[in-house]
C-alpha cells in the first residue's frame, strides 16, 4: 500500500526530469570557437576567419606617426612595426618602448587597427620611439613562443641595427609594456631580462607596463562576472596556449604559482618600476588586483591605476581613455618621459 502510494509522486518527479532534459536539448550549446571566430582544424592549428581580423599596412604620410615594418627573425616569420613620433628632429635621442599586442595569445596582430592606432598615439602624445613585436600565435607556437620572440626584439633593439633605432632611439632608456596577453609576456619577458642584464647592455630597461594583463590567480581563472568573455573561452585560450601536456598549476597562468620567480628579487634590486593598469570591468579584474598585491609584498616598486567601469580592451581601443592612460605612463617614467 505504501509503495502504491508513491507512485502518483514518481510519475510526476520522471515527468518533470524529461520536460527538464528536452528543454536543455532545445537550448544550444555554447561554442567558444564561434564566439572567438575561428575553426579548430585536424593538425592542431586554428583557422582566423579573415574579415573579423583586419590589418593596416605600416604608415608614411600620418600626421601622428611614421611607422614601418622590419624583420626580427626571418626564420620564425616574425618582424617589429616600429613607430616614430612626427614632430620635428629630435634634439637628443627617444626613450625606447616595445610593445607586445594582445589577443589571448592566439589571435590580432601589431598591424590591427586599434593597435596601430594606439601605437602611433603612444610615439606621438610620450614622444618615444615604439617597437612592437609581431610574435608567433598559439596554438601553432604555443608557449613560451611569444615570449622567446620579444626576448628577440630586445636584442634586435640592443643591436642598433635598424635605421631608426640607430638614430633617435636611446637604448638606455627602455621600457616594456603589453596589453592583456601582451602584459602577460611582458611580465614573463621582464623576469629573464632581468638575469641577463649584461647581455643585453647597453640596452637598459627601467620598467614593465601590465595593461590589463591576462593572469590566472591563485583560485584558478579567477574570472568574474561582468567581462568581455564567457569561462568557456577563457579555458580555450588557455587550453590552447600553454604547452601541450601542462596543465594550469604553472607560472605562465598564475605568475604567483610556488610563490613567484625568484627573479623577482632582481627586479626589485635593478629598481625597474612596474606599472599595472585595469577596471573593475573587466573580468580579470580580480586576478590583477590580487597579482599586485602579490608583487607589493615581494617588495617591487610597482604603481597601480585601476578605474572603475569600462571593460576589457579599453585603455588600448578608446583614444580618450588612452589619453588618461598616457598621463599615468609619464607620471610612473616622469624622470625620462617628457611633459
Amino acid at each position: 500500500m505504501k509503495f502504491s502510494a508513491r507512485l502518483p509522486v514518481l510519475f510526476l518527479l520522471l515527468t518533470l526530469l524529461a520536460s527538464t532534459f528536452q528543454i536543455q536539448a532545445q537550448i544550444p550549446t555554447f561554442d567558444p570557437y564561434a564566439f572567438l571566430h575561428i575553426i579548430p582544424n585536424s593538425d592542431g592549428s586554428i583557422t582566423r576567419i579573415k574579415e573579423f581580423y583586419p590589418t593596416v599596412p605600416p604608415n608614411t604620410t600620418s600626421s601622428i606617426a611614421f611607422s614601418r615594418d622590419v624583420p626580427l627573425n626571418p626564420e620564425k616569420k616574425t618582424w617589429v612595426r616600429v613607430y616614430l613620433p612626427h614632430t620635428p628632429e629630435p634634439s637628443h635621442p627617444l626613450p625606447i618602448m616595445v610593445f607586445a599586442h594582445g589577443g589571448e595569445f592566439i589571435l590580432l596582430s601589431t598591424a590591427t587597427p586599434q593597435f596601430d592606432l594606439f601605437l602611433a598615439n603612444t610615439a606621438s602624445k610620450l614622444n618615444v620611439l615604439v617597437v612592437s613585436v609581431e610574435y608567433r600565435l598559439a596554438p601553432e607556437h604555443r608557449l613560451p613562443a611569444a615570449y622567446d620572440d620579444v626576448l628577440d626584439a630586445l636584442f634586435w633593439v640592443k643591436e642598433k641595427n635598424d635605421e631608426w633605432v640607430k638614430s633617435y632611439g636611446d637604448v638606455t632608456k627602455c621600457i616594456l609594456f603589453g596589453e592583456s596577453a601582451g602584459g602577460n609576456i611582458v611580465y614573463n619577458v621582464g623576469l629573464t631580462a632581468s638575469n641577463i642584464v649584461n647581455k643585453l647592455k647597453p640596452l637598459v630597461i627601467r620598467g614593465l607596463i601590465l595593461i590589463q594583463p591576462f593572469f590566472a590567480g591563485a583560485q584558478g581563472t579567477h574570472f568574474t562576472t561582468g567581462g568581455n568573455f564567457p569561462l568557456e573561452v577563457i579555458d580555450l585560450l588557455w587550453n590552447m596556449s600553454l604547452p601541450i601536456g601542462a596543465n594550469k598549476n604553472n607560472p605562465y597562468f598564475n605568475p604567483m604559482f610556488g610563490g613567484g620567480s625568484s627573479y623577482l628579487d632582481k627586479i626589485r634590486d635593478l629598481g625597474w618600476r612596474v606599472a599595472i593598469v585595469g577596471c573593475d570591468g573587466d573580468g580579470l579584474f580580480g586576478t590583477q588586483v590580487e597579482v599586485f598585491k602579490f608583487l607589493k609584498q615581494r617588495g617591487l616598486d610597482i604603481i597601480e591605476n585601476f578605474a572603475r567601469g569600462y571593460y576589457h580592451g579599453v585603455f588600448t581601443g578608446d583614444p580618450n581613455i588612452a589619453l588618461n592612460l598616457f598621463d599615468f605612463v609619464r607620471s610612473v617614467f616622469s624622470s625620462f618621459l617628457a611633459y
